[in-house]
């Protein structure tokens, strides 16, 4: 009985090693063991570019709402997420229109009057509008992600104006007001959260997140650079914690903190975790860049590469988490955004071939339109999928042929 008893456990022991793949551990830089790569390809063309720019910047001017903003709450298809009437839809369309003047303002066409025009039609709308946004009810707190996309945009809109102007002073008000509510917004748990499960409190006790709350922290260190703004000391320290937290061996961000109690769910590893974990490794290493080796950011974006598959075959699919590994269709172009991001720490040698594999998955999934999309919400998604893929190419654009000269986020040493 001991014998066969012994035979099952080392059968057991070795199909969980076999399945297991090499990991490399985070801040380990002694650790070279490599993980599997896609072949490099060669720079799309310039006309590759430029033609996908025209037609995402043209779907934009064309569709803009007459008060300056994009998107509007009519369903498209038949199956839409939770929103809660009328915080929700508002919430959806200020982020939307902050994420499109993210993309425009990226673009090698930002200069044009009609984009001109364009962007500062819809940052009229968002300092008339933010200061009326509110959490949707005891559950949703959705409007974090439009507090945190407004200071994107107010951060890159104003880093290349006068501080003594007034359209500056107009931004930096803006940008104010989001951080006030990103500190009353934070979690009682530390970090942010976008639904609160239990109970109802002034600052919502919701279930925190690794990657809104390295979206956040991405925002606050573009507004610290921009604008001189901070975060609560409390609050922003609880935050960088939490993440740091969330981190696993393996290099992973589990998804809240909930899941930090069954890191092996496929939500968790690798496949599930490849949008998120460029964003949060990117987060961390701005704040504090020893506690991210160059190793784990770069295997970061090539597990994004190499096995995008498995957020591919969640595109367009209208229930969240229902394709593989738990993912949803919404996360693809969130994780493209801040791999773009990425690029402005990578070594000179290695930045190229980076910016090539994002730039060709970006340019093969626009629409006829001319738009991007990944989920199906209401009447928002070709909006804010197209500002972040937008964004995306342009930093893709400007490693490869351009000059990133109006980039918020060019390195990770200087405080702001």
């Amino acid at each position: 009985m001991f014998r066969l008893l012994f035979s099952s456990l080392l059968l057991l022991a070795s199909l969980t090693v076999s399945a297991r793949e090499p990991e490399t551990v985070p801040g380990d830089r002694k650790d070279t063991i490599p993980i599997a790569k896609i072949p490099d390809i060669p720079p799309a063309e310039r006309g590759q570019f430029s033609a996908a720019f025209r037609r995402g910047v043209d779907f934009l001017l064309e569709k803009q709402n007459r008060d300056g903003s994009w998107g509007d709450h009519r369903v498209i298809g038949t199956w839409n997420i939770l929103c809660p009437y009328p915080d929700g839809p508002l919430t959806f369309k200020t982020a939307s229109t902050a994420l499109c003047i993210a993309g425009l303002n990226a673009t090698p066409l930002r200069d044009e009057p009609k984009v001109r025009e364009a962007m500062t039609r819809a940052e009229d709308y968002l300092i008339r509008t933010m200061p009326h946004l509110k959490r949707g009810d005891a559950l949703c707190v959705y409007n974090i992600w439009a507090h945190t996309y407004v200071l994107d945009a107010m951060s890159m809109r104003a880093a290349g104006l006068d501080r003594e102007s007034p359209r500056y002073k107009q931004l930096m008000d803006c940008a104010r007001l989001q951080v006030d509510r990103l500190n009353e917004l934070a979690s009682a748990k530390g970090g942010w959260g976008y639904l609160t499960y239990i109970g109802f409190s002034k600052r919502p006790a919701s279930e925190p997140t690794s990657f809104l709350t390295g979206t956040v922290l991405i925002s606050a260190w573009m507004v610290g650079k921009t604008f001189g703004l901070s975060l609560d000391e409390k609050v922003f320290s609880r935050a960088l914690k939490f993440l740091k937290s969330q981190r696993t061996p393996a290099g992973t961000y589990v998804y809240s903190l909930s899941h930090s109690y069954y890191p092996g769910r496929p939500i968790n590893r690798h496949t599930g975790s490849l949008a998120r974990t460029p964003a949060c490794d990117y987060a961390i290493k701005l704040w504090e860049p020893e506690d991210i080796s160059m190793l784990q950011l770069v295997n970061g974006l090539d597990r994004l590469w190499s096995r995008r598959g498995w957020l591919t075959m969640a595109l367009h699919k209208p229930v969240p988490h229902e394709s593989f590994a738990q993912n949803s269709g919404y996360f693809f172009y969130y994780g493209y955004y801040y791999s773009g991001m990425c690029l402005d720490m990578l070594a000179p040698n290695q930045v190229k071939r980076h910016a090539s594999l994002l730039a060709g998955d970006i340019l093969a999934r626009q629409g006829r339109d001319g738009s991007w999309w990944d989920y199906p919400l209401y009447n928002y998604h070709k909006f804010y999928g197209t500002g972040y893929a937008l964004y995306a190419l342009s930093r893709a654009w400007d490693k490869l042929y351009g000059h990133p000269d109006h980039s918020l986020t060019t390195s990770a040493s200087s405080e702001p």
